[in-house]
């Protein structure tokens, strides 16, 4: 792309040689003299993978005072020539916004006869796959038991520009309800999604983060067994200069974009005499590379 401007030309004057650069003296002049011109220009996603970006400067034509031709002595108007000192760049250096989720369960809350038994599951961000938290019911008692599990959700700021996760979803599955009175800081959106915004005014520096946590119940029901794939996604950010994330798109439901995560819970009857939890990997690889899709199926199956 190329753009001129005879700004500074001696048909642009607006007063009598106001463009004119005075030839430097040593005795008079403490520095050469100058003009300045402004250009500015609209950023967009540079291509290059320093994303840095290059503007270059040149003069292309110049005269004496009387607007005829001039020999430079040590430059070559409109020709890039490297050394020369008629022309000069300027690098700049996009910076991009990318704030990323992760979720994974914290708890099993088992609750009978009254008593809550809270069982960490020790389970973090980290972890790559998630371990499945599984439940095993007592086949006598499971219609007087009632399961929930914990998650947490962390967003953190992966980019170079701050910004706000300004909203939360979470993807409720089939068996899995959402209690009002357990989680405060969400609200219903539509059957099955749910929605905070307490992270809203929370600014995130680059490689800040910051964590939310959500609570659901199973549906009690012997039919209502097996696994459970819960999602978590940003579904709306914000920064000061309205840039889009650099590879995800908020509230798309895209599971290979890094602001939604999945995290799987297993829910078993069995014959012993205690509820029992315990935390397994089905399938390191099918976690891995079949997506929840693929987790959920087998998990069932």
């Amino acid at each position: 792309k190329l753009i001129v401007t005879d700004y500074l030309s001696k048909e642009q004057e607006k007063s009598n040689e106001a463009n004119l650069l005075k030839a430097f003296s040593v005795d008079t002049m403490k520095q050469p003299d100058y003009r300045d011109i402004k250009v500015s220009f609209e950023v967009v996603e540079p291509n290059t993978s320093n994303r840095t970006i290059t503007n270059r400067a040149q003069i292309t034509e110049d005269t004496d005072k009387d607007g005829n031709p001039v020999d430079d002595e040590d430059s070559t108007p409109n020709v890039w020539n490297e050394g020369e000192d008629d022309q000069d760049i300027e690098n700049l250096k996009v910076k991009y916004f990318d704030l990323s989720l992760r979720k994974w369960v914290t708890e099993a809350i088992v609750i009978e006869n009254g008593k809550a038994s809270i069982t960490p599951t020790g389970h973090t961000a980290e972890d790559e796959p998630e371990a499945i938290v599984k439940v095993d019911l007592r086949k006598d008692r499971w219609q007087t038991v009632t399961v929930k599990f914990k998650y947490s959700i962390r967003v953190t700021n992966e980019g170079e520009i701050a910004g706000y996760a300004k909203e939360v979803k979470d993807y409720i599955p089939n068996g899995l309800k959402f209690e009002q009175a357990d989680n405060p800081d969400w609200y219903v959106v539509e059957d099955g999604v749910v929605a905070t915004d307490k992270l809203a005014d929370v600014l995130l520096q680059p490689g800040e983060s910051i964590e939310v946590s959500i609570t659901l119940t199973w549906i009690n029901s012997q039919d209502n067994l097996g696994g459970k794939i819960n999602t978590a996604e940003i579904s709306k950010d914000e920064n000061e200069f309205d840039t889009p994330d650099i590879d995800s798109t908020p509230d798309n439901k895209v599971p290979s974009e890094d602001d939604i995560e999945t995290a799987p819970v297993m829910l078993a009857i069995r014959t012993g005499k205690k509820v029992q939890y315990t935390a397994l990997i089905i399938s390191t690889l099918v976690i891995l590379i079949g997506g929840t899709y693929l987790v959920k199926r087998y998990v069932l199956k």
